[in-house]
């Protein structure tokens, strides 16, 4: 473990910092203000100081093979055993490009500039079916009339936005307060979203806002939200066990806003989501909002999607939208779950790199690469 003190004028320059010495992995282990400079105490001016670590990757030593006693059966019957686990991956992974129907040509030939515009939208990693839906409806026109590139780019950027369900950011209800709870797998960007979130609506919007961390698996990430929550100058509570919550959400009781940031797991992890299904029956949520990084693999977020369906969330979130330039995955997940997309982010500032997700901004992202 590398552990280093930083000392910054501000919060985000400090980040900056440890991000670019210790890497996007690094974890902060405590944060505080403190003065320096002046004279004699005088003048002084107020910093950050930021202790932060990471995990230092060693080479591993050669050792030396230990000799093994087994009698060849044995041997032979873990070959066999790990060549039919491999052998069912490889099905699997077949089976699931073969029902998503993904990268797939078009099956019948289309005249320019469709067939151009079909590959890249397949490139994009955008359903079949979704892809037929769009382009098999300018066909005749395309034939009869002919159309160029920028015709098509337009129609198909309506029939996107229509295809997608409006946006819906937090709704401010009668019922206060207004309590949001975020799931997702690991490393989506869910902390930071939270962190994002409660910038926008504490420093723009003048709301009342409450911090929950729940994830108390993933080292760092409570410290994490006690430093946005330092900063921002709004209180952050500590969920242990599901049955806490109920305790903490009265302590937040006069915020207008309350933003639950629970524990990242895998979607084949059945526990840790039947885990997270208990906290949110304790907190009675407003709002569940499910994050998804679009740098996930296209056949991964239909898992994901599905896993999580029992936690009952109705909007979605896309994050890391900076470290792609294929945005298809955004209209699948969109269609297969019927949920509202609600916020779009990119990057690690705070409170930027945020907006209000709108059909035409994703269509926008998703023909980017086809103009």
């Amino acid at each position: 473990m590398r552990i280093k003190t930083y000392v910054a004028d501000n919060m985000q320059e400090a980040l900056y910092k440890i991000k670019s010495e210790l890497g996007k992995d690094a974890i902060i282990l405590q944060t505080r203000q403190i003065k320096k400079g002046g004279i004699f105490g005088f003048f002084s001016r107020p910093k950050v100081e930021v202790i932060a670590a990471s995990e230092i990757v060693q080479t591993p030593k050669p050792q030396v093979k230990p000799i093994s006693y087994e009698i060849p059966v044995r041997e032979s019957s873990r070959e066999i055993e790990e060549i039919k686990n491999e052998i069912s991956e490889v099905k699997d992974l077949i089976k699931n490009l073969s029902a998503r129907e993904i990268y797939r040509k078009p099956s019948e030939d289309l005249p320019p500039p469709l067939d151009v515009v079909y590959n890249e939208l397949s490139s994009a990693e955008i359903e079949k079916s979704l892809i037929d839906k769009m382009i098999y409806g300018l066909k005749s026109q395309a034939e009869k009339d002919g159309l160029d590139k920028s015709a098509v780019i337009t129609y198909l950027k309506n029939q996107i936005s229509t295809m997608i369900n409006a946006a819906e950011p937090i709704n401010f209800t009668v019922e206060k307060p207004c309590k949001v709870v975020f799931i997702g797998p690991t490393g989506v960007g869910k902390t930071t979203t939270i962190a994002k979130l409660a910038a926008m609506y504490s420093l723009n919007m003048g709301k009342k806002v409450g911090l929950v961390a729940a994830d108390t698996y993933r080292v760092g990430a409570v410290e994490q939200l006690k430093t946005y929550g330092d900063l921002l100058e709004i209180p952050v509570e500590v969920v242990f066990e599901p049955a806490d919550a109920s305790r903490v959400m009265k302590k937040l009781s006069d915020c207008d806003l309350v933003l639950v940031d629970t524990m990242g797991t895998s979607p084949r992890n059945k526990m840790q989501i039947k885990r997270i299904k208990s906290l949110i029956e304790m907190v009675k949520p407003t709002e569940i909002h499910m994050v998804i990084s679009v740098t996930t693999k296209a056949k991964d977020v239909y898992e994901i999607l599905e896993s999580y369906k029992e936690l009952n969330y109705q909007k979605l979130v896309f994050t890391k939208l900076d470290e792609t330039n294929s945005y298809g995955l955004m209209l699948n997940a969109i269609i297969f779950s019927n949920c509202s997309p609600s916020y779009l982010t990119a990057g690690q500032n705070v409170p930027d790199d945020i907006e209000v997700a709108s059909g035409s901004k994703i269509a926008d992202l998703i023909l980017g690469g086809c103009s």
